[in-house]
């Protein structure tokens, strides 16, 4: 009697732990086929730092922070361009900047 209750129990945590996995297997989000469209570019203009529309050659928004006055590695950054895919990002990169 014993061993068919610790079958059955064992039965029943394997078939338990068996639909969570698939349960959350099922519920993780699944990575992007497509890259994320690019909203704005961080990166220098006139030795400060600027806010881009992709594509455009005049910046939205420049700020008093000047480049010079950053790291080389940063500097580095800036000069290609920093791809920011929304507002929050945007807001995060700048407040790297000291902004």
């Amino acid at each position: 009697m014993k061993k068919t209750i610790i079958c059955l129990c064992t039965i029943f945590c394997t078939a338990l732990i068996a639909i969570s996995i698939y349960q959350m297997k099922n519920t993780m989000p699944q990575p992007a086929d497509t890259p994320s469209p690019v909203a704005y570019v961080v990166k220098e203009y006139g030795g400060k730092i600027a806010v881009f529309c992709p594509d455009e050659d005049q910046p939205i928004a420049v700020y008093e922070v000047y480049v010079h006055l950053l790291p080389e590695n940063d500097i580095e950054i800036l000069r290609k361009g920093i791809k920011v895919d929304d507002d929050y990002t945007l807001i995060k990169t700048l407040e790297d900047f000291g902004l």
